[in-house]
């Protein structure tokens, strides 16, 4: 891994215009720094749960899946 003082040399005979890049994406990743995804919201999220409950429990879980159900094929299937 890179040290500081690396990085430093590696900047040093950069361009104006490409410091500037730099300093945007380092920006950039200050700002972003532990989100993973923008979250969903509403029917949006629902609809990923249930594709990834059905995925993970590999049949059609059909009318009446109940958070019972849910809470077994998540944590103890």
């Amino acid at each position: 891994m890179a040290t500081e003082r690396d990085i430093l040399q590696a900047l040093e005979g950069l361009p104006p215009a490409a410091l500037d890049q730099v300093k945007d994406f380092i920006t950039f990743l200050k700002e972003t720094k532990g989100q993973r995804r923008p979250a969903l919201a509403g029917k949006a999220r629902a609809k990923k749960q249930l594709v990834a409950i059905k995925k993970w429990a590999g049949a059609n879980l059909g009318p009446g899946f109940s958070g019972r159900d849910h809470d077994v094929i998540l944590y103890e299937g």
